[in-house]
């Protein structure tokens, strides 16, 4: 009798085995085309950026200078640019394009709605014009910062900055770059 009730046992684990193993599949499968559909839709990888995101590590994008005025129109929205609200300093020949050394600063007393809301850089001659965006809140202290760019060839580097009052500026300096970066 107590043969009987092993082989029964046993042949429990068996069946045990085999629908694990059907399951373990079955999952596979189901989270294999998932995956996929996410990838063929352009789901994965968070909110669409630029035209080009897809294609950011994979392959060789050249500039498109087009583009890079699509981005600065659709940032300004045709509203009227005010003089001197941000001041942009850069070198005027940078060595190396892997850490062209940029500054700026914004013309804001940082209390009540006279702070920015987003400082926008654009370079216009790289693959992916606009290379940072920085957000800046009342407790920030001030609105200026010191940071290093890649430049893939030489090119016009334009600073914009959108006021939380709405007022929106630019400032633009033209970087020669002996040695380019982004290829």
């Amino acid at each position: 009798m107590d043969r009987l009730l092993y082989k029964k046992d046993k042949l429990n684990l068996k069946n045990f085995f085999h629908r694990r193993i059907f399951l373990k599949g079955l999952f596979s499968f189901s989270l294999a085309n998932s995956i996929e559909r996410s990838i063929a839709n352009d789901q994965l990888g968070g909110p669409y950026r630029d035209r080009f995101q897809s294609f950011r590590q994979t392959f060789r994008v050249e500039p498109d200078p087009e583009e890079a005025r699509r981005i600065r129109n659709n940032i300004i929205k045709g509203r009227k640019l005010k003089k001197n609200l941000i001041k942009l300093v850069a070198p005027d020949i940078a060595e190396n394009g892997n850490v062209v050394p940029i500054n700026f600063s914004v013309n804001c007393s940082m209390d009540g709605e006279d702070y920015p809301k987003v400082v926008h850089i654009l370079v216009l001659d790289n693959p992916f014009p606009e290379i940072a965006k920085f957000y800046f809140s009342k407790q920030s202290g001030s609105a200026d910062l010191s940071i290093r760019i890649r430049m893939r060839q030489s090119s016009e580097v334009i600073a914009i900055a959108e006021m939380v009052n709405g007022k929106i500026g630019e400032d633009r300096l033209f970087v020669e770059v002996t040695i380019g970066a982004c290829s």
